[in-house]
């Protein structure tokens, strides 16, 4: 029988039969996962403000180029050394510790301590050495697109002074990727999932209060704000739950030894994945004006996707992966794992058809104003359009490489990320000269493509997958979402001709009701359609809301 979740393992009711403990699973899934949701959705929010304030005041030229090869210069470091390691080790490693009894946490205390001493002094040092380094950094960031002589002297220069500034962000957020890991592995997501949330909304305060008077340099010190927004987010619910790691030197403990055994293959492979991104802005600073900025915007919108759907469901699903697979309970591996692509499905199908359907109103409503003009906002739709095909392959992409980091087996995502990387190569090549960005684009949506396709051939021969009920619920969800997705198109054609005679753009309600008015009425045409063709994810999402929602 699978071992019930650590919140849920109290004595207050009889042992479950092994039907009951799979319920109870795919409850504490869905309730999980909507925890995860609702935070991500807040964070996606303050996420989206963040970049609405940044097209105003920065436009797509060369002030947000500089940033977002900063940006991507601290994201690289930090997914290189952390990031990588919270759903591959920290928290299939640490969920072994979930229990509540006060050894248990003291043994969670301690390996969490030294996993922290590590943290501080790899990342910190990596970090320094960054700082000192940027001009050459930089250098590899852009060469391959003109460097200097593409954008000019100052905007190099410009670029430089932002990594220097924005660096100390990675530490911060290693610090706080670790405490959120403890959290997850006790049963506690509320705090964990408030995390980017907590640094959105530094980054979005950071651009109105210094936006003036710093400039693009706002953005940076936002990120280090946010950065211990999360630190410090996170330090109450640990000291609580008696969970708080404290610095020690255990570093031989065996979860340390294990937690760096499953963190190498990804590492590797993060590094092959890194040039890859090195490669793509280096493309996209040489792809035209507008390219960098289009793409950083284009993205916000497909990572509050993937955010609100494939990041809460699979984080919600794997600490019951790991204890299924701990316990060798195989159908209760395969049960909660059909349960989390089912509501993948769900919410994947209709996300990124009916953002499809609405991109042109959506990104004039969202990025068309200040700075960002026509041209602009044409090559932000252009980039959307091109990410979204990729997008639906990464919902499920990211389940399934959770579902092998849920057994142990970071390998073998890695090696097939590599196989991925090397498309990637091969289509940036074949597309970026004809079709400029949109190359890149389509390049980064064939990557993605591959790694699912590799992945779920490789699942079915290691777990059961691709049942009958997961194909039924992707065949209902499919014709619901399409049939919505032209409800919404078809409403956006209608009122834009009704409110505007076809020339939409300068009225900020009518912006706003051409992206509402269509979106409510593709919903409600989805959930009403899959309410038809009785899709079981609808009602257990609802029972989840339920649950979640009812007085204590």
């Amino acid at each position: 029988m699978t071992p019930a979740p650590a919140s849920e393992a109290q004595p207050r009711e009889p042992t479950a039969t092994p039907v009951e403990a799979v319920t109870d699973q795919h409850r504490g899934v869905a309730v999980a996962a909507l925890v995860i949701l609702l935070g991500t959705a807040l964070s996606r929010v303050l996420g989206l403000a963040r970049e609405q304030i940044t097209a105003g005041r920065f436009g797509t030229g060369d002030l947000i180029a500089a940033f977002t090869v900063a940006d991507n210069v601290q994201t690289l470091l930090f997914d290189l050394t952390v990031s990588g390691m919270l759903q591959a080790a920290l928290i299939p490693v640490l969920s072994r510790w979930g229990a509540p009894d006060a050894a248990t946490r003291a043994e969670l205390r301690r390996v969490g301590g030294a996993l922290l001493t590590l943290v501080l002094v790899a990342v910190g040092g990596l970090t320094v050495v960054g700082i000192l380094l940027a001009p050459q950094i930089v250098r590899g960031m852009t060469a391959l697109g003109g460097g200097d002589t593409e954008r000019g002297p100052e905007t190099a220069a410009l670029t430089v002074t932002l990594v220097r500034w924005v660096l100390p962000a990675v530490l911060l957020l290693a610090v706080g990727t670790l405490l959120m890991a403890v959290l997850h592995a006790v049963g506690r997501v509320t705090a964990p999932s408030l995390a980017l949330a907590a640094r959105n909304a530094a980054v979005v305060a950071a651009l109105l209060l210094l936006g003036g008077p710093l400039g693009v340099r706002s953005l940076a010190v936002g990120a280090v704000a946010g950065g211990l927004a999360i630190v410090l987010l996170q330090v109450r619910p640990l000291l609580r739950a008696g969970a708080l790691p404290r610095p020690n030197l255990a570093l031989g403990h065996p979860a340390v030894r294990e937690v760096l055994r499953l963190w190498l293959p990804v590492f590797l492979g993060l590094l092959v994945s890194t040039a890859a991104v090195v490669v793509d802005r280096n493309l996209a600073w040489g792809a035209g004006e507008n390219a960098l900025g289009a793409m950083r915007y284009a993205t916000t919108l497909v990572q509050l996707v993937l955010g609100l759907v494939a990041a809460a469901i699979s984080l919600a699903a794997l600490p019951t992966l790991s204890r299924s697979h701990a316990a060798g309970d195989e159908a209760g591996f395969a049960a909660t794992l059909g349960r989390a692509l089912g509501l993948v499905t769900l919410l994947i199908v209709p996300a990124t058809l009916g953002l499809a359907a609405v991109a042109v109103p959506t990104v004039d409503l969202l990025f068309g104003h200040g700075a960002t003009d026509a041209d602009g906002s044409r090559a932000i739709t252009v980039a959307l359009l091109g990410y979204l095909p990729g997008t639906l392959c990464a919902a499920y992409d990211q389940v399934l490489i959770f579902a092998f980091y849920a057994r142990r087996d970071t390998r073998t995502p890695v090696l097939v990320g590599v196989l991925a990387v090397a498309v990637y190569f091969l289509a940036a090549a074949a597309l970026v000269r004809p079709l400029g960005m949109l190359g890149l684009v389509l390049a980064n949506s064939a990557q993605f493509a591959a790694h699912l396709a590799v992945m779920w051939w490789l699942g079915r021969r290691v777990f059961a997958l691709g049942n009958r009920s997961l194909a039924q619920t992707a065949a209902r969800c499919a014709g619901a979402g399409v049939a919505a997705a032209g409800v919404a198109l078809a409403s956006w054609l209608l009122l834009r001709t009704a409110l505007s005679g076809g020339n939409a753009g300068e009225d900020a309600a009518v912006e706003l009701a051409l992206v509402a008015g269509p979106v409510a009425l593709g919903g409600a045409t989805y959930v009403a359609l899959a309410s038809a063709l009785g899709v079981a994810e609808l009602e257990e999402l609802r029972r989840a809301a339920v649950t979640r929602l009812r007085p204590r």
